[in-house]
């Protein structure tokens, strides 16, 4: 009998805190670059739900932005 792999896949998207932690910068620090129009791109779904894809935080890492 074969041994199933139990494989999960992480998500692509994060979370702002999530996304902080990623960038090592604070929650507060991803909720003012939104409001200011500044930092790495996000998605907002549902008008409330803010989700960074880790794509756009790395592109936002290399465009030394922050």
């Amino acid at each position: 009998m074969q041994a199933q792999s139990n494989k999960t896949t992480a998500s692509p998207w994060m979370t702002t805190e999530q996304a902080a932690a990623y960038l090592s910068v604070s929650g507060g620090t991803m909720r003012n670059w939104r409001s200011r129009g500044e930092g790495p791109r996000y998605h907002l779904l549902g008008g409330r739900l803010v989700r960074y894809e880790v794509e756009d935080l790395d592109a936002y890492m290399r465009e030394g932005a922050a």
